[in-house]
């Protein structure tokens, strides 16, 4: 029985610290595709960032969902609490309903 609560507890916290590590900091993908929407096309640094932002799609059994993608990319971007939500709708009304 400790065996495999201590399974349990060790997978938990594997799970979370892998999860946490490839997490794109939300403030720094509004940074990045700022600078992609105003034409300042971001170093190699933005390239996981950017990444992270395209990797957020919604689908259904029909395919893509261009408006449920962009709502759940601008939830994303808005965790970010010193964004300027104006840059935040300029990106999303670029590159909120693009697919990948």
């Amino acid at each position: 029985m400790k065996k495999v609560i201590l399974s349990l507890l060790f997978l938990g916290v594997m799970a979370s610290c892998s999860t946490s590590a490839m997490a794109a900091d939300a403030c720094e993908v509004v940074l990045c595709m700022y600078g992609k929407t105003t034409g300042n096309s971001g170093s190699s640094e933005c390239h996981s960032a950017e990444r992270a932002f395209f990797n957020i799609v919604k689908e259904n059994k029909h395919g893509f969902l261009p408006d449920h993608t962009a709502d759940a990319r601008k939830s994303f971007l808005l965790e970010c609490d010193s964004a300027d939500p104006a840059a935040i709708s300029q990106v999303i009304s670029k590159y909120g309903r693009v697919r990948g």
